[in-house]
């Protein structure tokens, strides 16, 4: 498992100087959290709010897109470290931090913080894991993501070339 976690997140390196927070317990206790489906729709509403916001590698966190980081690389000549918006692993802490969820800055990190599934059981609310890469389940085959330097968050249909074996469900 931790050989598939860091080849997930090989190419996303850059972003764990960012001290990775504590994964989350997994089950809401506090009778103010919502529970089962309305748990599910507000992490997918978070990850849906911020459609059309710029991707900037390293951006992102629990209240909201950041001003990116630098890589040395491709982020680099896009400008990303001076960019607000979303990386992809920021996009999920996000997204999970509608219900509580605390989750590292990284994909290979975030690919550990919760129990796993075959990909084939997806559900919506799920996280996808490719090498370098995750993004939100939506269900009917498309996801919401923060894809590369260059683009947007938006919706995507779910591509299956290269894709991790187990999706991670926190909800």
């Amino acid at each position: 498992m931790q050989q598939v976690a860091d080849a997930i997140g090989r190419a996303d390196l850059g972003s764990i100087a960012q001290a990775p927070a504590s994964p989350g317990t997994g089950h809401g206790g506090d009778p103010g959290t919502p529970s089962g489906n309305a748990r599910v729709e507000t992490v997918v509403n978070r990850a849906l709010s911020q459609l059309g916001v710029p991707y900037a590698w390293g951006g992102g966190d629990a209240n909201g897109p950041t001003r990116g980081i630098r890589d040395g690389g491709v982020a680099d000549s896009h400008g990303d470290y001076n960019k607000i918006g979303f990386d992809c692993s920021g996009l999920m802490i996000y997204a999970f931090a509608g219900i509580g969820k605390a989750l590292p800055h990284y994909t290979g990190y975030q690919y550990t913080a919760g129990p796993q599934y075959p990909v084939a059981t997806r559900q919506r609310g799920d996280m996808l894991f490719w090498p370098g890469h995750v993004a939100l389940y939506l269900g009917d085959g498309k996801m919401v993501e923060a894809p590369q330097s260059g683009d947007v968050v938006k919706i995507s249909p779910v591509r299956m070339a290269g894709i991790s074996p187990m999706v991670v469900r926190l909800v």
